[in-house]
């Protein structure tokens, strides 16, 4: 990177972040949250050991007392980048790997910020795509009579904090984010004669329907717009995915990890790579070295029909557990210049987990339209699992 880049990475470090202690209650944060970004820093002893997202927070908010629950049990551990050591490929890895509005970097003896906006519009000029190429095929969406409670399962489901409503046709609606249901359906702040809802009482709120809670109208786009445009759009609306439309249907969704997982794919002029990302679990050598052959494997498989292609793995766990065994949410998302894919995978430890979502990635790409055309890699596919 010359020195001109870095110059220019150094612009957009900022100052103006707060930062709490991790014993702190979620529903003081939370409040914070309302006025400020969508991420605080949480310190301890002096020292940063992290970041409080809004979304992890309205999720605790759900599950416990926020007023007596301490954030210090519901932050996302980050690190950071030194000033001189900043390069967009690693500023946008670290944006991928921990999901928050900012990056950390260090100057020298105190801190500075990152913002994703300010990221975006400053990598901006680099996209020359449309958004059919970066775009995910699947929409996640609930009904205009389905209840707030059916809308926050299925975000928990899809690891997501929105989702799109349609009516009977499968148009578009609104949308309803975590928060939208708690600011407008459990009201996180305390009343002075009832308290907190009971479980009982939360299980009853949330039966009210998502027509009466979702934003409107969405903002979206068609397949054939600019990135540009699409990062305009979030930086303009404030929002942090694009719903992607045709006569007001819905064909897709950008969210701005999908702008960065592009922008890595663009920058790493590798035939191919694959990028494993966890969270809450740490691969010991022996389950990375195997994953990542099997995932080569595939790669390589159908090298012929995707040309260029990067996999975006991510790995997660959860907090249920059969006989000392984790249960594994895993997600893929495959970027190549045939087209995007997605599936995840559920189930006990990350071998069965990883094999759950790969069967799945390998039958979506053979499915695709122009893929089964070419009779070499269907049989190829069928040899492999016979």
């Amino acid at each position: 990177m010359d020195f001109e880049e870095l110059e220019g990475l150094k612009k957009l470090i900022k100052e103006n972040y707060k930062v709490v202690n991790s014993n702190e209650a979620i529903s003081k944060v939370l409040s914070m949250l309302e006025e400020h970004d969508k991420a605080v820093l949480v310190e301890e002893d002096g020292k940063i050991i992290g970041v409080a997202r809004e979304k992890d927070l309205i999720r605790a908010g759900l599950m416990t007392n926020p007023d007596e629950t301490k954030i210090k049990n519901f932050l996302v551990k980050t690190g950071a980048f030194h000033v001189n050591e900043l390069k967009p490929e690693k500023v946008a890895r670290r944006f991928i790997e921990d999901s928050t509005p900012f990056v950390l970097v260090k100057l020298n003896g105190k801190f500075g910020v990152i913002y994703i906006d300010d990221f975006l519009q400053k990598i901006k000029p680099e996209f020359d795509a449309i958004v059919r190429e970066v775009m995910s095929p699947e929409v996640i969406t609930v009904g205009m009579n389905d209840g707030a409670a059916k809308a926050l399962a299925t975000m928990r489901e899809h690891g997501i904090s929105r989702v799109v409503v349609v009516d009977e046709a499968n148009k578009i609606a609104g949308i309803v984010t975590g928060k939208d249901i708690i600011d407008r359906v459990i009201s996180l702040k305390k009343d002075a004669r009832l308290g907190y809802l009971s479980k009982k009482e939360k299980e009853k709120t949330l039966s009210i329907m998502v027509e009466g809670i979702m934003t409107t109208p969405v903002v979206t786009v068609e397949k054939d717009d600019t990135i540009a445009e699409v990062i305009d759009l979030m930086v303009e609306n404030e929002v942090s995915s694009i719903v992607v439309a045709r006569n007001n249907i819905p064909e897709g969704i950008v969210i701005k990890k999908d702008v960065l997982e592009h922008y890595l794919k663009k920058a790493i002029p590798k035939e191919y790579e694959v990028q494993i990302i966890t969270k809450d679990i740490t691969l010991d050598d022996f389950e990375l070295e195997k994953l990542l052959d099997d995932l080569n494997k595939f790669l390589r498989r159908f090298k012929g029909s995707l040309g260029k292609a990067h996999l975006f793995v991510y790995v997660k766990k959860l907090k249920t557990y059969y006989r000392r065994t984790p249960l594994i949410h895993v997600s893929m998302r495959l970027r190549s210049d045939h087209g995007v894919f997605f599936v995840t995978g559920e189930t006990w430890g990350v071998e069965f987990a990883a094999h759950a979502a790969l069967n799945k990635l390998e039958r979506q790409v053979i499915k695709d339209k122009e893929l089964v055309l070419d009779k070499r890699v269907v049989q190829r596919f069928y040899e492999g699992v016979i």
